[in-house]
């Protein structure tokens, strides 16, 4: 509806005021890009290192904002191994502002236990085996916990100590405070790798199918 008034004022009267009408315009892209990126696609920028190997510090990534809609609406739902962004629990001291969202992995949804032992992840009694933290794992044990419904329990892929700032010293958050899936990086393109030769990073996050439990 804000776009046809637009149009139509633009139409209206183009020639008596030139430079309301191309003011108009702008207003109007402006508002196009920020409905897309509210209800379509946006971008996210990875600060820190709480997730690599899997992300590294400046990683820039699409996230599909449709997919939280259609979440909303009973369409689909967050799955154990997604990578997703929320508002942080808490600001920790130390972190500042840039801290004020964070980046982690599902690793068990409502209805899961979960439980840690010197780093290795059970959930539902099952050892799962992460190898896409190449590690990483640290050394945190837990007891098993019963995630709540309608939660996520999520984690760093970065588990050595003070990696990551996650779920186990938060606990899990609500499901509806996910704003988004990371989906596909694509900036920087190359990178070095741990041997310091360049690779292509236009890619998608790996990992996510070590999760994908039965049921």
């Amino acid at each position: 509806m804000r776009l046809f008034v637009i149009r139509f004022i633009i139409r209206e009267a183009p020639d008596k005021n030139p430079r309301f009408g191309f003011l108009l315009l702008i207003i109007e892209a402006a508002l196009v890009a920020f409905l897309v990126s509210l209800f379509v696609v946006s971008t996210v920028t990875v600060s820190g290192n709480s997730m690599i190997p899997t992300l590294h510090q400046g990683d820039r990534a699409l996230v599909p904002r449709y997919e939280v809609w259609l979440h909303r609406l009973g369409i689909g739902r967050f799955q154990r191994g997604d990578i997703v962004f929320f508002p942080s629990p808490g600001n920790p001291s130390g972190h500042g502002r840039s801290r004020r969202h964070l980046v982690k992995r599902i690793v068990a949804v409502g209805g899961d236990t979960i439980a840690l032992s010197r780093g290795h992840l059970l959930i539902n009694g099952r050892l799962l085996e992460e190898t896409q933290l190449q590690g990483r794992l640290g050394f945190s044990s837990t007891p098993p916990q019963l995630v709540p419904p309608d939660q996520v329990f999520v984690l760093g892929d970065n588990r050595l100590p003070a990696g990551s700032y996650d779920s186990r010293r938060f606990g899990a958050i609500k499901t509806a405070s996910i704003e988004g899936r990371i989906g596909l990086i694509f900036w920087p393109i190359l990178r070095r790798n741990d041997s310091g030769r360049w690779r292509l990073n236009f890619r998608w996050p790996v990992g996510g199918t070590a999760y994908r439990l039965p049921g």
